[in-house]
């Protein structure tokens, strides 16, 4: 009776006894799984199943079958069969179990569904597209790169069908991932999915061999990576789909699906999750040039800002130590006052210095680079450091062999490495290790993480097990005067001082630092034999007045800056004549040929600047000699980075007297 039933039936049906033979299938059944009409008579019914699922299912059908109480299961329940060749199909199953003299049997009514599968993957595919292009457009229109991630989880999710969708990457100044943005997640199990994927050591085991796919936990395989199943399992999901946001080095961040169940990520779904990696890697990839472009303009700005105040503090303190200095000179047979002169001259050395390193982060201060020996300089900056850190700190030096020399200024970056092991000090109270090493680095492309051009350089990292900076902290770490010390305790100008030193230089510098993890400071400076340009030097002060006599031209825009100049100069038995601006200058000299120097300013207000007056002059005295000065200092990329270039002679202010009459003699001598 059941084999009449069976050959009338419209689908193909099998009857299976508990074992999981087939004990009989009618025609449609064998014309389904394309074998003879009576070959399956007697065959495990896992054979008609791909080879991959044979396991998990007879385990299901073991549980089904020995259930005490077993119950028909409706028809509806999807499944994968496979032809004798071995091609897998759709199908759709029911069952119903049956007592007969052999004892239970299930019997399976079998449908294929190749063609309604075909039309519902065509419409998922359609449907995923829709949802990529909306993710697209998100990572290309949004205001910001966090603004877009936020809302990708939630479209993530629908897409592949899961309850549960995390981004996680790694911000501009650190570099392990955090949670960016999630969806059917409570806060603890974030943190677990955080804690459990989100470290560089899981990143690499899982992605070392395959940094472009989609890996689910099925095919991480064994090592750390398989221990990650069971800390997902603990929030409830049984399987997971991982993309990573490929960098250029190593993985920007992580794309995560969770899934209740396992084997829910088919190669459709994993092939959408990384489009999704793909695009969400160049939304953080822009969303971090946009950051650093963002700082890099705060610090220009904040550079220039601090440039112009310096220069303007310069010109008062010029008139200052000028009118101490005249003082002085006047009162000499007084001690009681020229003890009060010498410690206002004193203040006025240390303002001089404030602005020396303003201008240090402002990028406008001497340097004169040569090839420095990178070896000995941290053997003897170790020894110093060994004796002035005390013993609660361990210091490391590490040096390769054969290391390329530095092309810097060796006083200011012996100055810089010394200023970033005292912060490392400050932020170790209970000691710590420091380590200062120094390595070859070559940039082979402009497009590196430290945006400077192709060449050889070197890398210097100063490292510590300090409590280190949050990323607010580290935002603001090289601006002038920020600092977390207590009051008195820093002037918030040791890194900024560096910064501007190294930028300078033609170098590039960065902070990696997390709460209780330390910081590491890194420093990339040119080596010897690259393209890298020193500032001229000031002229050295010589402490003599002139012999003789001899005609200067001062021009100073500042009427009290200008005075204080003449007054030196007369004083010293020059004839001088002054001059406001250039053009008053210039007409000063068609009408004196007799004019042996000409001093002035390089910033002079509105029209022609100190530069132009020279050339000017020069043109029509050839024989003239000039000397400029400046309270901006001397940077390549400015007027008095141009006066340097142009052969001329420069005075940084605030100068004393006997620095100005020292130049002066030095320029008419040569002359």
């Amino acid at each position: 009776m059941l084999r009449a039933w069976f050959e009338i039936a419209p689908d193909a049906m099998i009857a299976v006894d508990p074992d999981g033979a087939i004990v009989l299938a009618n025609t449609q059944a064998a014309r389904m799984f394309d074998y003879d009409p009576d070959a399956l008579q007697g065959l495990p019914l896992d054979m008609l199943l791909p080879e991959a699922l044979r396991g998990a299912h007879g385990k299901h059908r073991r549980e089904y079958m020995a259930h005490p109480r077993v119950r028909p299961m409706g028809i509806g329940y999807k499944l994968m069969g496979s032809r004798r060749d071995g091609s897998a199909f759709p199908v759709e199953i029911g069952l119903s179990p049956i007592q007969t003299e052999r004892g239970l049997v299930a019997i399976a009514s079998v449908r294929d569904i190749s063609e309604t599968w075909r039309v519902r993957q065509a419409l998922e595919h359609a449907r995923r597209d829709n949802l990529l292009a909306q993710i697209g457009r998100l990572t290309v229109e949004a205001a910001g790169y966090e603004l877009a991630i936020g809302q990708i989880p939630e479209l993530v999710a629908r897409a592949v069908e899961v309850p549960a969708v995390a981004i996680l990457a790694a911000d501009l100044h650190g570099r392990e991932l955090q949670m960016r943005a999630s969806t059917g997640l409570s806060g603890p199990a974030a943190e677990a999915i955080t804690l459990a994927l989100g470290n560089r050591e899981f990143i690499r085991a899982a992605f070392a061999e395959r940094p472009h796919e989609v890996v689910t936990l099925a095919t991480l395989g064994g090592g750390l990576p398989a221990t990650i199943g069971p800390h997902l399992a603990l929030q409830g999901f049984r399987d997971a789909a991982i993309g990573a946001l490929s960098g250029q080095d190593e993985p920007l961040g992580l794309l995560i699906a969770l899934a209740p169940g396992p084997g829910e990520f088919d190669s459709d779904k994993a092939g959408f999750l990384l489009s999704v990696a793909n695009l969400l890697a160049a939304a953080v990839q822009r969303g971090r040039s946009e950051e650093q472009l963002a700082h890099a303009r705060r610090l220009d700005a904040i550079g220039q800002l601090t440039g112009g105040i310096a220069h303007d503090f310069n010109n008062l303190l010029t008139v200052i130590s000028g009118n101490l200095q005249l003082l002085e000179a006047d009162m000499a047979d007084r001690a009681d006052a020229r003890a009060t002169i010498e410690s206002a001259l004193r203040a006025v050395d240390r303002g001089s210095n404030l602005t020396r390193r303003l201008l240090a982060f402002a990028r406008r201060q001497p340097l004169q680079p040569r090839a420095v020996a990178i070896r000995p300089l941290l053997d003897e900056l170790g020894h110093m450091l060994r004796r002035t850190l005390g013993e609660m700190v361990s210091i490391r030096i590490e040096c390769v062999s054969g290391i390329a020399d530095v092309y810097a200024d060796a006083n200011e970056l012996d100055t810089a490495l010394v200023n970033l092991a005292l912060n490392a000090r400050d932020a170790m109270p209970r000691g710590g290790e420091l380590v200062i090493s120094a390595r070859d680095l070559t940039l082979d492309d402009a497009h590196n993480e430290w945006k400077l051009s192709p060449g050889r350089y070197v890398s210097f990292t100063v490292s510590d097990t300090g409590t280190g900076m949050s990323p607010d902290v580290q935002v603001r770490a090289l601006e002038p005067f920020f600092t977390t010390k207590g009051a008195g305790k820093g002037s918030g100008l040791g890194l900024s001082m560096v910064y501007g030193f190294v930028t300078q230089s033609g170098g590039a510098m960065s902070i990696d630092s997390r709460l209780g993890y330390g910081t590491r400071v890194s420093l990339v400076l040119p080596a010897d034999g690259s393209l890298a340009k020193a500032s001229r030097p000031a002229p050295g002060a010589r402490d003599a007045t002139p012999a003789g006599s001899a005609s200067i031209l001062v021009v100073e825009d500042e009427a009290d800056v200008r005075t204080i100049a003449y007054r030196f100069l007369q004083a010293a038995g020059y004839d001088v004549v002054t001059a406001a601006s250039a053009e008053q200058a210039l007409d000063i000299l068609a009408g004196r040929t007799d004019v042996d120097l000409l001093f002035s300013d390089v910033v002079l207000g509105s029209g022609m600047n100190g530069i132009e007056l020279a050339q000017s002059a020069r043109r029509g005295q050839p024989g003239l000699a000039v000397l400029l000065t400046s309270g901006h200092e001397f940077q390549g990329g400015d007027h008095t980075g141009r006066a340097a270039e142009e052969g001329f002679e420069l005075l940084p202010k605030p100068y004393r007297r006997e620095q100005l009459l020292g130049a002066i003699r030095s320029m008419l001598e040569r002359r």
